[in-house]
């Protein structure tokens, strides 16, 4: 009696794509792909605008707290004082331009002003942000001996985080016609009212108790002091990143 024999057919467990499906599977990752850019490219737009007015409002809410506050150690008669002349001068390089900056600031050692001091970079130990070290905004103006040696030591590097602004303030006044616009010379402040004889000084600046303006912030490149403090000029600045009008109050 014969016995048969039966040959078993072999079956690959784990067979390979062929050229179709391959080319199929293509197709569907392209499709998915485009139909995620045209729902989410919107959001992502919409993210960096978001980031922007940020930045925007942490600028102006630093310049405007600087300005309502008088530091220990400056000689302005009243904050109004204050603002008065970093409006007018902050046009002018020979004078004192407002820069605006973030520093790594040290917790432990405050300055007499208000303002910490910088926490000293370390390569090896850079230090842990919130125990070691806290981020600053800092508004200080150039050429000025109560700024001057604290803008260097914060702009140091390692210290120093992120971009340096420029602010330019322009006070705004009323024309003629009743419309408010800003003073022809950026440098001159006067009467907010026409009608009213043009004055450039806090204390014959009796008429009017508010000080509106016009707030202007400019990118510093590059955001180093060595270049800021002997090569820059407020010539040097291209068009502004923010524009604001503001104003403050007697």
């Amino acid at each position: 009696m014969k016995k048969q024999v039966t040959q078993k057919k072999s079956f690959n467990k784990n067979p390979g794509f062929t050229l179709v499906e391959v080319a199929i599977a293509m197709g569907m990752m392209a499709v998915m792909i485009s139909s995620f850019m045209v729902v989410f490219g919107p959001s992502i737009k919409g993210i960096d605008k978001s980031l922007s007015a940020k930045e925007a409002d942490r600028l102006t809410n630093a310049l405007e707290l600087e300005l309502n506050v008088l530091r220990n150690g400056e000689t302005y008669a009243t904050t109004f004082d204050k603002s008065f002349w970093w409006i007018k001068q902050s046009t002018q390089n020979s004078k004192n331009p407002v820069l605006i900056y973030q520093y790594r600031g040290n917790p432990n050692s405050v300055r007499t002003d208000g303002t910490l001091n910088p926490y000293a970079y370390n390569a090896t130990n850079p230090g842990i942000p919130g125990v070691n070290y806290v981020i600053q905004t800092s508004v200080r103006r150039l050429n000025d001996t109560f700024h001057n040696s604290k803008i260097q030591a914060e702009l140091a590097p390692g210290v120093l985080e992120g971009k340096v602004y420029y602010a330019r303030l322009t006070q705004l006044r009323y024309d003629t016609s009743g419309e408010m616009v800003p003073t022809t010379a950026e440098n001159n402040i006067t009467k907010l009212q026409p009608t009213h004889a043009n004055t450039a000084t806090p204390a014959n600046y009796t008429y009017d108790a508010v000080l509106p303006f016009r707030a202007r912030f400019y990118e510093v490149k590059p955001p180093l002091w060595s270049y800021i403090n002997n090569t820059w000029s407020v010539a040097d600045v291209g068009n502004p990143v923010i524009t604001k009008n503001m104003a403050v109050m007697r």
